[in-house]
């Protein structure tokens, strides 16, 4: 395993494997060991995760740690607490924070067994943070804590996760009747009511620590709770490195074209390679990992897995534990929110599946999620093409190691194109499920904006201090705003006006790419919700209520009411579950039906 760092840091050769899958109790985790090569560290980190949007955003961040801690010899385990991203459910909702509680010590010894480090460190953001904080006096205590923006009173944070819950909503065009206003929920992902209920009681600000670790904190600026969290820890004995987060806001608002917080990062790593048990070399008998990491519950069973080139793909295989449709869906993703999907919706569409009788595959494309990035690609992989590579090893993965029968490929916005262009370029493929797809051949720079959008923030101050200061490529915009004006007047104006020409010609390489999978008779449905950009290039390729589309039986379109781009709301999910399911129960008989007259 060689070590991939992100972001304008050191160069990388070669292909960075992913972290290997384990399982404990019932959980599954990524561990990710020292390099080969390095002097193995007597010191390993317990990485534990924020709640909801947050987490989303620190995916990639935890993952980029870890390489950079496989690095310097010092192996980590990173894990999903119950009823959150792709753990299983039953607990949290019944037991609250004291079963994430019992997770962190269980994972401790997972990790202490795995590593044979005789320290470790508590490693969390967010609510990760504060049960770091909590867990200092537990067994097996931790040696030191990294606290990243902790949460100290629950009661604040639920109020401020209700107003920025609202302000997503609003951005999404969300109707209030729509809206999710539980405790703790935020962009879909709704939190445990009983960890809810734990938050509500949570005071971290006079918490005191019998034997105070050493401590790393990294101070949000401006939030004056952390200075004095700071001066409370120093008092209480402990010895502290704090610096500034700079730039949380920003890391945290929107995974989308987020920048990692490299400064903190390296002063992190420079903080534990500090550590008294760092240099020491003296490690524990260890154990091997089970082969396969698995978790069930009910009627399903999930694996974990590495697979592909150098095994650098991370994926979860999820299959009925009963009788086995004969089908399996993959499930991408929009390669700015990992394998669980927007709102975990990825998750609950694979379990669906499975109570139906289908298998499922979800993973993380290159550079997105738990998957490292492949040297000489982009680090920005929407609507890259490269990404039709990782769905061809996916559907690789699964004829040599999958439940077998036939597939199905799921995707929602870039997911939707990559899965368009993936099913053109592999003909293994048996149906496809496009939701929201923006275009079916790519021709902007980077993701473009409506033209409503772009004559918004013409005047913004904030836009015009981007350009000024080079932060905007003001070429990508003109082109993007030039591709949408063209759009609009196309259909009409092609015939006399020159520069509609080229996306009448994009307009005909659309409809063969189509004639391709009608050829095939593979059935590919459509689905857009009201209202959602996508639908413009949809028009201007098949007119505006998709009369072109009657020139190929083999698809059929999908209009949803009352729901954004991300499928928030629940009525607009369980549309598409019921959707999946008939779909894929459908290719299940059609299956059947022909070894039958075979037979």
């Amino acid at each position: 395993m060689t070590t991939t760092i992100e972001n304008g840091a050191n160069s990388v050769t070669g292909a960075c494997c992913a972290s290997r899958p384990v399982a404990f109790g019932s959980s599954t985790g990524l561990y990710a060991e020292a390099d080969q090569g390095t002097r193995p560290s007597g010191v390993a980190v317990l990485f534990l995760n924020p709640w909801g949007m947050e987490e989303m955003c620190t995916r990639r961040f935890y993952r980029i740690l870890a390489e950079r801690l496989s690095g310097i010899g010092m192996a980590s385990l990173r894990f999903d607490f119950s009823g959150t991203v792709n753990s299983l459910d039953e607990t949290a909702g019944e037991r609250g924070l004291s079963v994430w509680q019992q997770q962190v010590a269980t994972a401790a010894e997972t990790l202490r067994e795995l590593s044979g480090a005789r320290s470790l460190v508590f490693l969390g953001q967010g609510i990760g943070a504060s049960l770091a904080l909590l867990s200092a006096d537990k067994r097996p205590s931790p040696d030191a804590l990294a606290l990243l923006a902790p949460v100290l009173k629950g009661r604040a944070y639920l109020r401020e996760l209700s107003l920025y819950s609202r302000l997503i909503d609003d951005g999404l065009g969300i109707k209030p009747e729509l809206r999710d206003n539980a405790a703790g929920s935020i962009a879909g992902i709704r939190m445990p009511r009983a960890v809810a209920d734990d938050l509500r009681r949570l005071d971290l600000t006079k918490v005191e620590i019998d034997a105070p670790p050493d401590l790393f904190l990294a101070v949000r600026p401006g939030l004056e709770s952390d200075v004095t969290l700071c001066h409370q820890l120093e008092a209480a004995g402990c010895r502290l490195r704090a610096t500034d987060f700079a730039g949380y806001d920003a890391f945290v608002s929107n995974p989308l074209n987020q920048e990692i917080p490299d400064a903190v990062a390296r002063d992190l790593i420079d903080w534990v390679q500090s550590l008294p048990g760092y240099q020491s070399g003296r490690l524990s008998a260890r154990t091997m990992p089970m082969p396969v990491a698995s978790v069930r519950s009910r009627c399903i069973r999930e694996t974990a897995v590495r697979f592909g080139p150098d095994e650098r793909l991370h994926g979860i295989l999820c299959e009925p534990t009963d009788s086995f449709a004969g089908v399996t869906a993959v499930i991408l993703t929009t390669a700015y929110d990992h394998a669980a999907g927007w709102g975990r919706f990825s998750v609950e569409l694979a379990r669906a599946l499975a109570t139906a009788g289908v298998a499922s595959f979800r993973f993380d494309s290159a550079g997105v999620g738990d998957s490292p990035p492949v040297p000489g690609r982009r680090r920005q992989v929407l609507y890259d093409e490269a990404q039709v590579d990782d769905v061809i090893i996916a559907r690789d993965f699964l004829e040599q190691h999958g439940p077998g029968g036939s597939t199905i490929l799921i995707g929602r916005c870039s997911g939707a194109y990559v899965a368009f262009r993936s099913v053109l370029a592999d003909p293994r493929w048996d149906a496809c499920i496009l939701v929201n797809p923006v275009a079916f051949r790519w021709r902007f720079r980077g993701l473009p904006k409506t033209l409503k959008s772009y004559l918004k923030n013409a005047l913004d101050r904030e836009s015009l201090l981007r350009l000024w200061a080079g932060d905007l490529d003001l070429r990508a915009v003109t082109r993007n705003i030039s591709v949408r004006l063209v759009d609009r007047m196309a259909s009409r104006l092609s015939s006399v006006f020159a520069p509609a020409k080229p996306l009448t010609q994009l307009t005909r390489q659309v409809h063969r790419d189509f004639q391709v999978l009608a050829d095939r008779s593979m059935p590919l449905a459509i689905v857009y919700t009201e209202g959602d950009e996508g639908q413009d290039m949809f028009r201007v390729n098949f007119g505006d209520a998709g009369e072109r589309l009657s020139a190929y039986p083999n698809v059929a379109l999908h209009l949803f009411p009352d729901a954004d781009h991300n499928l928030t709301p629940m009525p607009a999910r369980e549309r598409l579950i019921e959707l999946a399911k008939v779909e894929a129960l459908a290719i299940s008989a059609a299956s059947l039906k022909k070894s039958m007259a075979r037979g």
